[in-house]
């Protein structure tokens, strides 16, 4: 029988070897099923919020740089569009915040959800947030569907389920938001790609390389590394420097 005092407890007693084997194994995980047959599947409804933060960072960083976030819409497939408004020079940032928003809201998610006192919050947090981008930017009936009820999924772990439940859930929405890109490494790597409406436009990478001149896949390796840099740095903070 499941005993979440005695699973709480083992968590503890782990070494700094098991939990980063643990960790990184989970990571591994994130990387590999969503390239094998039904992989997706088991990772999907954390692999639509990576979809939804990255979206929702395009949108975000084109509001904070002075533009226009109109509505965002997610696919079946987990494809997802942020339609804005910025001007040529800032397109630049407003494609990097999709690629690293991702990455961001997963470290601080890794370094708050690992504490028991804060992971409910965030938990709910991320609920509530979910729910505000429902009504103010998401536009698309599978999009409002999907994420109402991952916000709904979220409420009761965070209010009813045990600590090691939160924890874990916390840490693998971190870790699933760390590697977004990471699952989307021949997007970052491509000037142009084809969107679930039939249309072809600009990869991301490729907004900023015509902003800054450098190539697309410098551009696509640098925010690679950045996400494995968070990642690898959220961990340290969350499960290594409170014990050191």
């Amino acid at each position: 029988m499941f005993d979440a005092g005695v699973l709480g407890q083992r968590l503890t007693d782990l070494t700094d070897g098991e939990l980063i084997r643990l960790f990184w194994g989970a990571v591994v995980l994130s990387l590999v099923l969503p390239r094998i047959p039904y992989g997706r599947l088991v990772l999907y409804p954390f692999a639509l919020l990576g979809t939804w933060a990255h979206e929702m960072g395009h949108g975000l960083t084109a509001l904070l740089t002075g533009g226009r976030f109109r509505r965002l819409v997610i696919y079946r497939n987990l494809d997802g569009l942020a339609y804005f408004e910025t001007g040529s020079l800032r397109r630049a940032l407003v494609a990097a915040g999709g690629l690293l928003a991702p990455a961001v809201v997963g470290g601080a998610f890794i370094v708050a959800g690992s504490r028991e006192a804060t992971a409910p919050f965030i938990l709910t947090g991320l609920a509530v947030t979910l729910v505000a981008s429902l009504v103010l930017f998401v536009r698309n009936a599978f999009g409002w569907l999907a994420l109402a009820l991952v916000a709904a999924a979220l409420v009761p772990v965070a209010r009813w389920a045990p600590e090691t439940v939160r924890i874990f859930v916390a840490q693998m929405v971190g870790i699933q938001l760390c590697v977004a890109s990471w699952g989307s490494l021949d997007y970052m790597f491509t000037r142009h790609f084809h969107r679930s409406d039939g249309t072809y436009t600009e990869s991301d990478t490729q907004m900023i390389a015509n902003v800054l001149l450098l190539p697309y896949w410098f551009w696509g390796a640098l925010i690679a590394a950045l996400s494995i840099t968070i990642l690898a740095g959220s961990f340290y903070l969350a499960w290594i420097a409170p014990s050191g």
